[in-house]
């Protein structure tokens, strides 16, 4: 590795392919930010917990391993977590040997800024380079809430929309090709506020408020279509402030839910008045769309 090249200090794990959203789950309880790909080819899932130093990284790794002891029996393999030094561009390539162009929804099409495709009619092409981000849109939860996004502005025209955990933008910028103004966004995480800002500049979009905020306390304006692709644990432990967001009528995109989460989510967010209008399941992950009168 060339020492000149910046390095990033990460906590890495590796899990079976099958496990990695039981772990994103995991960490997200015991309140880490993961990123994660997997490899079909490997069968291998790879996810990284940043840390701002070496003393750092060990710290994070031994709170993982301590706070994972009570999750063990529901992995499929012994976890391996070990801290990493990776160069930042080694960080960044590795995005590129798992992310190709796909179709996901009927208008967006998601291409990473490193490969070319030929638009077809209607097409709505989603250029996007997630760095050090999480969200790339192949995975099942950012899927089904560009699906339904599609499908009500379709349905219903544009209108105000927030991001909440924006991570790499995408939903904000495929919010932003849809017609979807005007477009907020926050993360709690300060890195994916330049991200984001970035990966709109690469999309070719612009207009959007990103701020750093968490889900507790994001202090914007309310809008007509919340999405929250975050994961159940977080939706549940702040249902009634997620549901304040809304600009009543509007509609409401819950995501990163387990299928065998999703029943409790929906009883929790219906007892606040949230009317279920839309389900999509997409591998493991189950989401929803609801409408708030």
């Amino acid at each position: 590795m060339n020492s000149a090249l910046k390095k990033i200090h990460v906590v890495e794990i590796l899990s079976c392919l099958d496990d990695v959203p039981m772990l994103g789950e995991a960490l997200a309880a015991l309140d880490f930010n993961p990123s994660s790909y997997a490899s079909k080819e490997t069968g291998i899932g790879t996810t990284y917990l940043l840390a701002d130093s070496a003393e750092q990284a060990a710290e994070i790794r031994q709170a993982v391993i301590d706070g994972l002891k009570d999750w063990k029996d529901m992995f499929t393999k012994p976890l391996t977590i070990e801290c990493q030094q990776l160069a930042e561009e080694d960080w960044s390539q590795s995005w590129k040997r798992h992310f190709h162009t796909f179709r996901a929804s009927d208008r967006i099409v998601v291409k990473p800024s490193w490969e070319t495709y030929d638009a077809k009619a209607g097409d709505l092409v989603l250029a996007l380079d997630p760095g050090m981000c999480f969200g790339t849109g192949y995975h099942g939860t950012t899927k089904a809430c560009l699906q339904f996004m599609d499908e009500l502005e379709a349905k219903q025209g544009p209108c105000s929309f927030l991001d909440a955990g924006c991570g790499s933008g995408i939903l904000s910028i495929g919010a932003c090709l849809l017609g979807y103004k005007p477009v907020f966004a926050f993360d709690n995480d300060p890195q994916c506020i330049p991200t984001t800002n970035e990966n709109m500049a690469v999309a070719g979009v612009s207009g959007a408020v990103v701020t750093v905020a968490d889900l507790a306390s994001y202090p914007g304006q309310k809008c007509k279509l919340v999405v929250a692709n975050i994961l159940a644990v977080v939706l549940d432990k702040y249902a009634e402030t997620v549901v304040t967001y809304v600009d009543r009528p509007g509609y409401l995109i819950l995501s990163g839910i387990l299928t065998e989460q999703y029943d409790g989510i929906l009883q929790r967010y219906t007892a606040l008045g949230c009317r279920e209008i839309g389900r999509k399941t997409i591998n493991e992950w189950t989401s929803g769309c609801f409408k708030l009168k």
